[in-house]
C-alpha cells in the first residue's frame, strides 16, 4: 500500500515538475522539488532498508531519476516558448 501511495505522489510530482515548476526563467527553481524528493526517498530507503526487495530499490532509483529528466524537459520547453 505504501508503494502505491508513493507512486501516486511521484506521478503528481512528475506532472507538476514538467508543466508548473519549470515555468520560471531561472533554471534552479525547478530543481527544488527533485532535490527534496530525492532526500525524502533517501530517508525512506535508509529507514526501511531491511524490508525492501530488489524491485523496490529499482523503483526508488527510477523515482529519483525521472524528476530530474522532467526538470530538464520542462525547462527546455519553457526556453523554446520564450524564443
Amino acid at each position: 500500500m505504501q508503494l502505491l501511495i508513493l507512486g501516486v505522489i511521484a506521478i503528481v510530482i512528475f506532472i507538476l515538475e514538467e508543466y508548473l515548476f519549470t515555468a520560471s526563467r531561472y533554471f534552479w527553481v525547478g530543481g527544488i522539488v527533485p532535490v527534496l524528493w530525492t532526500a525524502f526517498l533517501a530517508y525512506l530507503v535508509v529507514v526501511n532498508a531491511m524490508n525492501f526487495t530488489v524491485r523496490e530499490y529499482a523503483l526508488a532509483i527510477i523515482a529519483v531519476i525521472i524528476p530530474y529528466v522532467c526538470w530538464g524537459n520542462g525547462y527546455q520547453r519553457h526556453q523554446r516558448r520564450q524564443s
